[in-house]
């Protein structure tokens, strides 16, 4: 009773210092618990907004050593790089920050929740390994050991943000969330017992069952698809991560011309003729690591209607 007067009183007045002109200020809230959510606000926000959010977000203790600093957009361009939607890092005493820009929308939503799994990340070690690198649980229902040893993800962003193990949990964290908006285009969303898992690291879950660890991958698929020219050629440029890949092209003429198929990768090349107007099918069933490229050319005397598919998956 005494702690819900406490925080019913400590809304009243933070309500009072919102209704003042924007400026620079340190605004301490409580989740449901009672824990401190301390927010440096440099910006005019429905400051609500942002701590119903995390107050609803799966935490724990964690929540009172990170500081949510809402800024504009030219600030948050300065502090995190022109094009990020926000940041997170550390500073002395071993307190995350989060950068996030002043708005209220559905994709800021997750740009908050996103930032704020980095904070769960870093929070928690295992396994000996460099932070940030998710949770220990999270970690095995994921199939992260896979994923590193196939070097289809890094510890850091040596091969794009999308391969970082730290965003890889981030997203994972939102979408358990928030149950929409995944942004890791070669993943398949977290199935619940991943989230479960993250969760029980967290402590607000029983353990999952955790039977199969293998990563549930998305195929890489790029379409190419118009009007080829009298010796057009129309290439596609890949990289692939790792060895054991499988590159899988189609390509079709749709009137019936003439041309080839073809695929080149470190030690090894192909192509196939295009002589109707049926699918042609390509493959390199072990490929990689290394750059690649795929074509489709029209050597006829008359513009070709073609498309193109190049598959990128793993032997596993």
């Amino acid at each position: 009773m005494r702690r819900a007067f406490v925080v019913s009183v400590l809304a009243v007045l933070v309500t009072a210092v919102l209704a003042g002109p924007a400026a620079a200020r340190e605004v301490v809230l409580r989740d449901d618990e009672g824990r401190a959510i301390r927010f440096d606000v440099r910006a005019d926000v429905a400051l609500g907004w942002y701590a119903g959010l995390l107050r609803r977000a799966a935490h724990g203790n964690e929540i009172e050593r990170v500081t949510i600093r809402i800024v504009s957009w030219d600030e948050l361009a300065e502090r995190c790089g022109r094009g990020a939607a926000g940041c997170y890092g550390r500073r002395e005493g071993n307190r995350g920050v989060m950068v996030v820009p002043a708005g209220q929308s559905a994709r800021l939503a997750h740009t908050v929740i996103h930032e704020y799994g980095h904070h769960v990340d870093w929070s928690r070690r295992h396994g000996g390994l460099d932070e940030p690198n998710g949770t220990p649980l999270w970690w095995k229902a994921r199939g992260m050991a896979e994923l590193v040893s196939l070097q289809s993800v890094r510890d850091r962003y040596q091969i794009g943000w999308n391969r970082s193990i730290a965003e890889v949990f981030a997203e994972d964290y939102a979408y358990t969330n928030l149950g929409r908006g995944y942004r890791i285009g070669w993943l398949r969303p977290p199935t619940r017992t991943i989230q479960q898992a993250i969760r029980a690291d967290l402590g607000l879950a029983e353990r999952p069952a955790i039977a199969a660890t293998r990563p549930d991958l998305r195929p890489v698929v790029i379409v190419r698809q118009g009007t080829l020219p009298p010796d057009g050629r129309v290439a596609v440029d890949f990289g692939l991560l790792g060895p054991n890949r499988r590159v899988e092209l189609s390509g079709a003429f749709r009137q019936g011309g003439v041309g080839t198929l073809g695929v080149s990768c470190p030690g090894a090349t192909r192509s196939r003729p295009l002589t109707s107007g049926s699918e042609v099918a390509l493959e390199l069933p072990r490929a990689g690591p290394g750059q690649c490229r795929a074509s489709i050319a029209n050597t006829g005397s008359r513009p070709e209607r073609f498309r193109f598919t190049v598959r990128l998956t793993i032997r596993r």
